[in-house]
């Protein structure tokens, strides 16, 4: 449908689209503060106002579905990009750290101490894990409640094998 004739029809149509309550949009148009309750609720029963009414209100809705299917894409696709550099983080430690014991999990850092930091020791790399868990914490909020289990679980059974492998040696 094309903009309406009458340019305080169409300027009352935007505004009730827009979700602003009749008379308000009616003595926005233009008109007169006297009987704006009830001359906006025949302004609405007219069928080419009301069409126009719709219309807008179809237009805004697909443009605001439009800009949360962005944003939550956008959100996600960071916190892979933040998930991806972490388990190379763990994949680069694993394969640096395969002949000490428990390096090949990739979830151990090695740390020095002593006087002279000559004494090596090992950690367990605990900040990492909670990043993991916070990034997965994030991307579950952005997904259905079914894939946020497969999201959690697959991380879990991650860490899991590692620690399994790293036992085995």
């Amino acid at each position: 449908m094309a903009v309406l004739t009458n340019s305080k029809h169409e300027h009352f149509a935007q505004e009730v689209a827009k979700g602003v309550s009749g008379t308000k949009a009616y003595v926005s148009a233009g008109y007169s503060k006297a009987g704006a309750k009830q001359n906006a609720s025949r302004l609405i029963t007219i069928d080419e106002v009301s069409a126009r009414i719709k219309e807008l209100q179809a237009t805004i809705s697909e443009g605001v579905v439009s800009l949360e299917i962005r944003k939550r894409s956008a959100r996600v696709q960071a916190l892979q990009v933040n998930l991806d550099r972490m388990r190379a983080l763990i994949e680069a430690r694993a394969t640096e750290y395969a002949a000490s014991p428990g390096g090949a999990t990739g979830m151990l850092v090695r740390d020095f101490r002593g006087k002279n930091a000559e004494q090596e020791i090992w950690k367990f790399d605990g900040a990492l894990v909670a990043q993991i868990n916070d990034t997965l914490k994030q991307a579950a909020t952005s997904r259905r409640p079914r894939e946020r289990s497969r999201a959690r679980g697959a991380i879990g059974a991650i860490i899991a094998r590692r620690l399994d492998d790293w036992a085995e040696t």
